[in-house]
């Protein structure tokens, strides 16, 4: 079926769900089957006027890829709360002739994100509390949540930290100074990532220092994994990276260096992971997981301990290193070496205690998104 790539409002999705009947049911009873499910909750599903300026801007962009004759590099985190969705049995079969393009694409549909619904069920369908809303001074404006955003944060484009610190009363001491500076300048009280519109679409603050030529002046991590967590679930869709990392949609708010030390506002960019990057992360995460399960190597040189994991010169978008400010590791039985303490590690499947470890995006890759190179 050819899909309307011109008005929403005519496409096959919206013509086939402009309303959705949800039946909820406790799935999870042993011994039970489908017959025996008593269904708890019903809810008629009508697209929220609040959210559509968001989702015509998902669709605008997508499609505008689609007629730009890249179909073949559509993935789930183009869109804030519409995306696409691959379809069939995958591994090739199922590629398609795409309108605007010789290039073979996948098989995909429209769907509303797993987030995005989420937080339907939760909040709208289940009642649980409310939360702040970066759109709320702007309902009836009809502008996006990317627009709003980026409306608010480059009103003070060219502003230097030490003045946005000043002007919204930040501790530049503080942890998680930037996070608040920027709740801040976009009018919220709390937590930037509890809000409607973070929630919905997935989406990680990220603020990044850059110098002159857009070369971040550091790795960006995730959180921290658990060691023994990580090696015994296998379950990509269920594990750490695809949740933590993968599967997110960032906001990457960018300070530029103008003179040594000295960091404007310059920038934002929104921006996901794309199917084109699967493969290699995936890889990062099983060879990952097997150090790991294998035992992890450590080489000790005087004070230092290096371990084996993958590392940023071999790995371009994704590594493995310690998080930490100070390190300590358990080399021998009951014997450690480095100046930090138990509370700065954890333990390996052997028993071993080591320092804390996450994934980490490498500076040049977050360069190449900065400049485009990933859109």
């Amino acid at each position: 079926m050819e899909e309307n790539l011109e008005d929403f409002y005519s496409t096959h999705l919206w013509k086939k769900c402009t309303k959705i009947l949800l039946l909820f049911y406790n799935g999870l009873i042993p011994n039970q089957t489908m017959k025996d499910y008593v269904i708890e909750k019903i809810f008629l599903y009508e697209w929220f006027e609040e959210d559509m300026a968001v989702i015509l801007e998902d669709y605008q962009k997508i499609t505008d890829k689609i007629k730009n004759g890249r179909a073949h590099e559509l993935s789930e985190s183009d869109g804030n709360y519409l995306s696409t969705c691959t379809k069939g049995a995958g591994k090739g079969k199922d590629l398609r002739q795409q309108p605007f393009s010789h290039e073979l694409a996948k098989q995909r549909a429209w769907e509303l994100k797993s987030s995005y619904m989420t937080y339907l069920i939760n909040h709208k369908i289940f009642n649980q509390s409310d939360q702040e809303s970066v759109l709320a001074n702007f309902r009836g404006e009809k502008k996006s949540f990317t627009e709003v955003v980026a409306e608010k944060i480059l009103s003070y484009k060219g502003f230097s930290e030490q003045e946005l610190y000043d002007r919204f009363e930040v501790n530049p001491k503080a942890k998680g100074k930037n996070s608040t500076l920027i709740r801040k300048i976009l009018g919220l009280t709390g937590d930037l990532d509890k809000t409607k519109e973070f929630q919905k679409a997935n989406m990680n603050l990220r603020v990044i220092r850059v110098d002159k030529n857009n070369l971040p002046k550091e790795d960006s991590p995730f959180k921290t994994y658990c060691f023994k967590e990580l090696a015994a679930n296998d379950s990509w869709e269920s594990s750490h990276v695809y949740n933590e990392i993968y599967n997110k949609r960032f906001l990457f708010v960018i300070f530029k260096e103008i003179e040594p030390k000295l960091f404007v506002l310059d920038s934002i960019k929104f921006w996901g992971f794309q199917d084109r990057q699967l493969e290699e992360i995936q890889r990062v995460w099983q060879e990952t997981r097997q150090i790991i399960s294998d035992g992890v190597k450590l080489t000790q040189n005087g004070n230092k301990v290096s371990t084996n994991f993958p590392q940023s010169r071999i790995n371009r978008i994704l590594f493995t290193k310690l998080h930490a400010t100070n390190t300590y590791y358990e080399i021998e039985k009951g014997k450690f070496v480095g100046k930090g303490s138990l509370s700065d590690t954890d333990e390996l499947p052997d028993g071993r205690r080591i320092t804390k470890h996450s994934f980490w995006m490498p500076k040049k890759f977050i360069k190449e998104i900065l400049d485009g190179n990933w859109d």
